[in-house]
């Protein structure tokens, strides 16, 4: 009931009027993935609800092909596009009264989508500069969605911080990511989420779920990690989609450190059944610059790094064939090239398989339910220098297997941290609660509450500062070198106007440095 549910709805589509919105929905429709960032010279527009629009005259007069809503100038965004020429519009909700409105506009940008310009179909830094408010008589009035009351974050796109409880991850949504990554990207487009806001001092562990899942399945590994080391991110992505394509959004979000720069800090990737295999594509794309984040541990969980048998058969038979299927195809053309490059040397990669199997092993009759195991352990594979592990689990049991979850654990205790140990525990006690006003910016106030404490025993040289980075914000704070950021200028004030509250911390510090 499923398939043929899905399948009436496509045919709709194909049969009705011609617009961009329509061949954005179409599976078998070629769409670009388009990334950029909102540029302001001031601080005008920090907290207020914004919006990308794109906007195409192809099939219908100016028709709103794609909408992205954040909050404050300076954040990425993410829009998904046919082939075509397009304005792309940024809003500005100025007297908030939750209507993006004609005569708000502070962005505006011209843009021309092909496979001759773009044949990746991934088009990076596409910038809009902010500007003063105009108005352009045929743009829409947009209402300013609820979504925008969700938690926000000072260094994440709007929405993006999210429980594994919330319904963006349900079942639903996620099989929508398989028929209509369109509609799904409506729901997540930024393929990016986090658990909690943003903290230095913990290493990244990212998530990637496979073909109909969605990062809610990693709850139990998530459940018993600990906090005070790691911090969860996901690539929750439209698991239906190209995967080739998918890897590329892999590297520009996480890899290449243009979107999150994590400078010397180490990365874990753990990435379950098919997600295995756009991180793996994601790794042939490093560069070997020395600005991009380096995983240090992949973890690949019962990934069909040979392929999938099923999917032969689904290409040949099924009544909508999914690009990704098409690429799991033992035969094609994705899984023929995914070990063209051996893994770069700083990955340490593990691969975990599941058997399902309580007797003997037979490697040419045993599965997991879903993935046979000599697909997991693809002898073209298994020429990459790595450890290999099986576990007695299905497909996706294997995710709670504690067996599993064990080893996955002493793994990562292996990835080391740039900040010691005794700098971590600092961290990890947090920073100052007091009430400051609100002169101080959103992002001052945080890393006071946060590390607070820290940089107080930076700057009394009770520790000593692991990078150039932090000696130049202490030394801005000591008055050796100006204080040219907010944060520096802020923290210098604080110092000013709270010294009891320094002093009396201060008291109860060793004096050796750490």
């Amino acid at each position: 009931m499923k398939y043929s549910a899905i399948q009436t709805e496509y045919k709709k589509l194909q049969n009705a009027d011609p617009s961009q919105v329509n061949l954005k929905h179409m599976l078998d429709q070629e769409t670009f993935f388009i990334m950029g960032k909102s540029i302001a010279q001031s601080n005008n527009y920090s907290n207020v609800s914004m919006a990308i629009a794109a906007y195409s005259s192809r099939f219908k007069k100016y028709e709103r092909v794609d909408t992205m809503f954040f909050k404050g100038a300076g954040t990425h965004y993410g829009l998904n596009l046919p082939e075509g020429t397009y304005t792309l519009l940024i809003y500005a909700d100025i007297n908030k009264d939750r209507e993006f409105q004609q005569s708000e506009i502070v962005g505006k940008r011209e843009l021309v989508l092909n496979t001759t310009s773009f044949p990746e179909k991934i088009v990076k830094d596409v910038n809009i500069e902010i500007t003063a408010s105009s108005r352009i008589t045929w743009a829409e009035t947009i209402l300013v969605p609820d979504s925008m009351e969700i938690e926000q974050s000072l260094y994440y796109p709007t929405g993006t911080i999210r429980s594994l409880d919330d319904p963006i991850f349900n079942v639903n949504i996620s099989t929508m990511g398989m028929y209509d990554p369109a509609s799904f990207l409506e729901y997540a487009p930024t393929m990016f989420y986090a658990l909690k806001e943003d903290v230095a001092h913990k290493i990244p562990v990212i998530f990637v779920h496979g073909i109909g899942g969605s990062s809610r399945e990693f709850k139990t590994i998530i459940e018993n990690m600990d906090k005070e080391r790691y911090k969860a991110w996901f690539f929750y992505y439209p698991s239906g989609g190209d995967l080739d394509q998918l890897a590329d959004l892999f590297y520009n979000i996480f890899l290449s450190g243009a979107v999150i720069p994590r400078m010397d800090m180490p990365m874990i990737v753990v990435a379950h059944s098919m997600g295995g295999l756009i991180a793996r594509e994601a790794f042939n794309k490093y560069q070997g610059k020395a600005t991009e984040n380096k995983v240090k541990l992949f973890v690949s969980i019962a990934s069909p790094f040979g392929g999938h048998p099923a999917a032969a058969l689904g290409e040949k038979h099924g009544l909508i064939v999914l690009p990704s299927w098409k690429d799991l195809n033992p035969t094609s053309q994705f899984i023929k090239e995914l070990y063209r490059k051996p893994l770069p040397e700083f990955v340490n990669h593990q691969l975990f398989y599941a058997y399902n199997n309580s007797s003997v092993l037979k490697l040419g009759e045993n599965s997991d339910g879903v993935v046979p195991l000599l697909s997991q352990l693809n002898p073209e594979a298994q020429r990459q220098s790595y450890n290999q592990f099986g576990f007695n689990s299905s497909h996706v049991g294997i995710l709670e297997n504690k067996e599993m979850i064990h080893h996955l654990q002493e793994n990562m205790v292996g990835v080391k941290n740039i900040f010691p140990e005794s700098h971590i525990k600092l961290l990890n006690n947090g920073g100052f609660d007091v009430k400051l006003t609100g002169d101080y910016s959103l992002l001052s106030q945080h890393l006071i509450s946060y590390a607070g404490k820290y940089i107080i025993m930076l700057v009394n040289e009770t520790i000593k500062p692991i990078n150039s980075q932090q000696a130049n914000f202490i030394k801005a704070i000591k008055g050796k070198i100006p204080a040219t950021q907010d944060a520096e200028r802020d923290f210098i004030k604080f110092m000013r106007e709270f010294p009891q509250v320094v002093n009396s911390f201060l008291e109860g510090q060793p004096k050796k440095t750490l």
